[in-house]
């Protein structure tokens, strides 16, 4: 028997938007980059396949279920795919990506704004949503000012990128802090009068798929930049 969050049916259509359109933007990314289409593809199923398994991990209780084990599947799930791109950071980087689809990536977290929607609906606790939703939004922002402030050159400098991975990892750091310390468990610091179910289906998908999906971008941004680094310039 699985377990809902009595979720608002905004919060339902913005998580399941996000999760469809994830795969086909990282396929997207890879055409517009002039990269391998076919790659694009195979990142982009595999990325289908995981979604699948983590909404009936997420639908599951999983991580519940399995107690203290179970609340190391947060970062498996968050360093898993990252983990993949460094192993073989060649084969994912054989041709340099856009840094645009790269950070056009992070704005999608705007939809952290669901965290302060539930919380206002008393399914999740402040010291939880306030932190988690609000950086959310403003990586987003920081992440669109970027885009809007470089438009008219090929790619964002070299500073205004990293200023996007630095915001970006403060934020999931803040979330999986106060996540973690807010839930119910022998590592709990903070009891709030509502208890943090945020792994219940359907925001459990954010921390359970979009995060790691998210992370992921950061690093092929990161080692893009480094990549271009690398490269030696032309003879003149």
């Amino acid at each position: 028997m699985y377990t809902i969050m009595n979720a608002s049916p905004l919060t339902l259509m913005i998580i399941m938007a996000s999760m469809m359109v994830t795969p086909f933007y990282v396929c997207a990314t890879y055409v517009a980059s002039k990269a391998s289409f076919r790659k694009g593809m195979l990142i982009a199923s595999c990325l289908l396949v995981w979604g699948a398994i983590m909404t009936w991990v997420c639908l599951a209780e999983i991580p519940r279920s399995l107690g203290l084990l179970g609340a190391l599947i947060i970062p498996v799930c968050w360093a898993a795919p990252t983990l993949a791109l460094f192993l073989r950071r060649q084969w994912f980087l054989d041709k340099p990506l856009s840094q645009r689809w790269l950070v056009a990536l992070q704005m999608w977290r705007v939809i952290g704004a669901v965290f302060l929607v539930e919380m206002a609906r008393r399914n999740l606790p402040g010291i939880f949503a306030y932190p988690a939703g609000i950086g959310d939004v403003l990586v987003a922002v920081v992440a669109a000012t970027t885009l809007l402030r470089y438009r008219r050159v090929a790619e964002p400098p070299r500073g205004a990128i990293l200023l996007v991975i630095g915001c970006g990892l403060l934020d999931f750091m803040s979330a999986f802090f106060f996540g973690f310390t807010s839930s119910a468990g022998p590592m709990q610091l903070f009891f709030p009068t509502v208890p943090n179910h945020s792994l219940l289906f359907p925001t459990g998908m954010i921390p359970l798929f979009l995060v790691p999906c998210a992370l992921f971008f950061h690093a092929l941004s990161g080692l893009t930049l480094r990549q271009g680094a690398r490269t030696p310039a032309p003879a003149m």
